[in-house]
């Protein structure tokens, strides 16, 4: 658990540090540079245009971060909320409230991107909150679901017999005894999460293509992908690292024992 936890507050660290600085402008074009080799000015080496991968790496680790972030609030506090205040109040509300939720998930995710851009714009936000709406859904039907079963426990009983308001008894004793699963919950939807923005990035509607992103990457250095293979190479592990970590720190009870 300690070392699944570190590993976890190092990327955390290092994703911060790439969003606050780096070594080199990421849009900075120096062509006399072109696909240099790696070095200590450059420790990735360059692109096509002379830029520094490193840097571009790092902003676009950071852009990621941000999207996994809004996805986890709007998911998991929006989608977890509605399914349990649904349960609560039982009833045709609780029927709405998951017919609801069920729309956000049967409606394709690149239909809330869409939207998302026409309303926002291209930014890692506009992703964030398209990925989040996507999200929302299966997060409100776990919760539920395990809200039902809470609300069939002796306790939660004696305490309706003694008159506990819906909203003290959702936060006084159901959502303490629910939280901790739909927290493990979190784990493969933020692992999805970077995948699924980094598909976006690759078909321009991420954010703007003109901004480094790990997917966008992988879309413009795919034509040198035989004659200068790290260039797709490091957003390609990039990608992979970040997803199985997220999926190896909070995918397992027992990361929360």
């Amino acid at each position: 658990m300690k070392i699944r936890f570190l590993l976890c507050s190092m990327m955390g660290l290092l994703v911060l540090a790439g969003g606050l600085w780096q070594p080199h402008d990421p849009d900075a074009i120096d062509l006399t540079l072109r696909h240099a080799s790696p070095s200590l000015e450059h420790p990735l080496g360059t692109d096509h245009l002379g830029r520094d991968l490193a840097s571009r790496m790092m902003i676009a680790g950071w852009r990621t971060a941000s999207v996994v972030f809004a996805v986890g609030a709007i998911g998991f506090f929006g989608g977890s909320l509605a399914g349990t205040a649904a349960a609560i109040m039982g009833g045709w509300r609780e029927q709405i409230t998951l017919r609801a939720a069920e729309l956000f998930i049967v409606v394709p995710t690149l239909i809330w991107a869409l939207t998302a851009v026409a309303i926002f714009g291209l930014s890692p936000v506009t992703a964030g909150i398209a990925l989040g709406l996507a999200g929302v859904g299966p997060y409100a039907l776990l919760s539920n679901s395990l809200t039902h079963r809470v609300l069939g426990q002796p306790f939660v009983s004696a305490a309706r017999g003694l008159g506990v308001s819906p909203p003290r008894l959702m936060t006084r004793h159901v959502l303490p005894n629910t939280l901790p699963l739909i927290f493990v919950y979190v784990g493969s939807q933020a692992g999805q999460a970077v995948v699924s923005y980094a598909a976006l990035a690759f078909i321009g509607l991420g954010a703007d293509p003109s901004r480094p992103d790990w997917g966008s990457m992988l879309y413009e250095y795919r034509l040198f992908a035989f004659d200068q293979p790290m260039l797709m190479i490091w957003p390609g592990l990039a990608i992979v690292t970040l997803t199985a970590l997220l999926n190896w720190v909070f995918d397992r009870p027992e990361a929360h024992k």
